[in-house]
């Protein structure tokens, strides 16, 4: 018999749902993730870019704000402390993302991972894992084809 219902491999939005949505169907469900939880988008993606985002938004409507009859002084900007409270929030979101697989019992191993056969996984040490499904959601990296106007595009 297996250890584990479930095996993934990778602990951004893909990994952690599947592994979530498996425990709450009573699926024995463990996670290896040797970084941050929730992936590019959460810890240096959509997340934080949208918190720069909103603060160079504010300086524009700060900076605006006089034409529209607002008196509103400014005194600098404290990149630190943008940069501080970013870096909190995305903290905030990882707590989420150990909390909810805590709540939902799937089992969390900070490793990388790596697979052995079609049913075991070793981890960064040499102990071995084995379920009856594995999932690898170790996310990817864009690959630009060759092709004309390839120069043109943009990757993210």
């Amino acid at each position: 018999m297996a250890d584990y219902d479930l095996i993934v491999i990778g602990g951004g939005s893909g990994g952690l749902a599947a592994a979530q949505r498996a425990a709450l169907h009573g699926a024995r469900a463990l996670v290896f993730e040797s970084g941050r939880l929730g992936g590019t988008c959460v810890n240096v993606g959509c997340v934080p870019k949208k918190v720069m985002w909103t603060a160079a938004q504010l300086a524009h409507a700060l900076d605006d704000a006089g034409g529209y009859g607002f008196d509103v002084s400014v005194d600098g900007h404290d990149w630190a402390r943008l940069k501080t409270s970013r870096d909190r929030y995305v903290e905030f979101l990882n707590g989420i993302y150990a909390r909810n697989l805590d709540r939902n019992s799937v089992e969390l191993v900070r490793s990388r991972a790596r697979l052995q056969d079609p049913r075991t996984v070793l981890d960064a040490n040499g102990k071995t894992y084995t379920a009856e499904h594995i999932i690898v959601a170790t996310g990817g990296y864009p690959r630009v084809p060759q092709l004309p106007g390839a120069d043109l595009g943009i990757t993210s």
